[in-house]
């Protein structure tokens, strides 16, 4: 399948043909299946948002120990491994220096699917 180039915009939870002047994205190349693939992983860390902003509204409820945060948390960086998989070098580059990856950190990283 060809690739084409795509913007992902994960404050706006979007991938577009088109880059945005409105939101800050990252670019990569994809062909139908890994763009199908990175629109669940968006759908994904969109309602796990949604659960964090319910959380919020509680003010004796902390957010160090909350699930819902957690899996937040945890779906962020699959979301940015999986942009940095697919991602344009200017891409990888970004999130080298964002210094979130621990497989980019530490070359004996063992993560499943890696």
């Amino acid at each position: 399948m060809p690739q084409k180039l795509y913007y992902v915009s994960l404050s706006a939870y979007t991938i577009a043909e088109q880059p945005s002047r409105l939101a800050d994205q990252f670019t990569v190349l994809a062909d139908e299946d890994e763009l199908a693939q990175m629109q669940t992983l968006l759908e994904i860390e969109r309602q796990r948002d949604e659960r964090t902003h319910l959380r919020a509204v509680i003010p004796y409820k902390s957010a160090d120990h909350d699930e819902s945060s957690e899996q937040y948390n945890d779906s962020l960086i699959d979301v940015y491994r999986y942009l940095y998989k697919i991602g344009t070098p200017d891409t990888k580059r970004h999130i080298e220096r964002m210094n979130i990856l621990a497989e980019l950190r530490d070359p004996d990283y063992h993560h499943p699917g890696y």
